[in-house]
């Protein structure tokens, strides 16, 4: 039932209910966690819609005032795979400690979340603890229903051109002739059935995502991991390495947003353009 609170799962690093059709979970990640258990545990994350909580993770794209540790770059490739963002804009620090005179500082504590949304508000105000508080609002527009929609496989359809080519050289016609159909529009009409799939898109779909994208996350990883040709590297050449793959995944992101986006637009903007509205809060 809508608005109905119901409680998904619950133990000492994190709580997770389900309301109006989200998850939402409140986390602690202690220093417990590490190598592969620190995977493994954001791997369990993986059903929600947000999060928010004491992550216990540096990195230098939410927390510039400190250098990146193991975790903090885990955490950077698992929210890139699974489409998290971070919400709001960085306005300090929300972690504070004086040890031995010294003030320490830095931004372990997120709110992240995915999915189509429009954020009203997001802010931290320090209370009596060591740690800010983070609260938030966030717009998910309503549910997205699933939507099918058509997909060329260009592996296949390159074969198929490139059979057609081959038979034009053994005889005496053109290629075009050799493609299934009396007329030139049965002829393109069964070519893209015989290349085409269904894609099934939902509320967690990332319509950007690609083969390409699938690629370079495995070099950044086999990068940070010191897998395959990073394996003779030492280890100033191997983190310089990984911040150079690093660096493109993250551009190769924007890129293909970008592209996702106008071609969205592009595709709904003379069709239907109040889909455009709908969907121009968060592109």
């Amino acid at each position: 039932m809508d608005g109905v609170v119901k409680v998904i799962r619950e133990d000492k690093r994190l709580a997770l209910v389900e309301v109006w059709g989200h998850k939402l979970g409140g986390i602690y990640a202690d220093g417990k966690l590490s190598g592969g258990k620190w995977r493994e545990w954001l791997e369990s994350l993986n059903k929600a819609d947000c999060l928010v909580g004491d992550w216990n993770a540096h990195n230098q794209a939410w927390d510039p005032l400190n250098e990146d540790d193991t975790r903090g770059k885990e955490m950077e490739e698992w929210m890139v795979e699974k489409g998290f963002e971070i919400g709001g804009e960085y306005d300090g620090p929300t972690w504070e400690r004086i040890v031995n005179g010294r003030r320490q500082q830095s931004r372990i504590d997120l709110f992240v979340s995915r999915g189509p949304k429009n954020w009203q508000k997001v802010k931290s105000d320090k209370f009596l603890s060591d740690h800010w508080a983070i609260m938030a609002e966030i717009d998910w527009n309503g549910k997205l229903e699933e939507v099918l929609r058509e997909k060329i496989d260009w592996d296949i359809l390159g074969g198929e051109l490139h059979m057609a080519e081959e038979d034009e050289e053994k005889g005496d016609f053109h290629w075009y002739d050799q493609l299934e159909g009396n007329t030139p529009y049965e002829k393109l009409k069964l070519l893209r059935q015989a290349c085409s799939s269904t894609m099934r898109i939902t509320e967690k779909s990332k319509r950007w995502w690609d083969e390409e994208l699938s690629d370079q996350l495995k070099i950044t990883r086999n990068a940070r991991r010191g897998k395959g040709s990073n394996r003779s590297l030492d280890q100033a050449a191997r983190l310089k390495r990984w911040k150079t793959e690093k660096d493109k995944m993250r551009t190769l992101v924007r890129e293909k947003k970008k592209e996702c986006w106008q071609a969205f637009c592009e595709e709904n903007g003379e069709k239907d353009p109040w889909e455009i509205v709908k969907w121009a809060k968060d592109p």
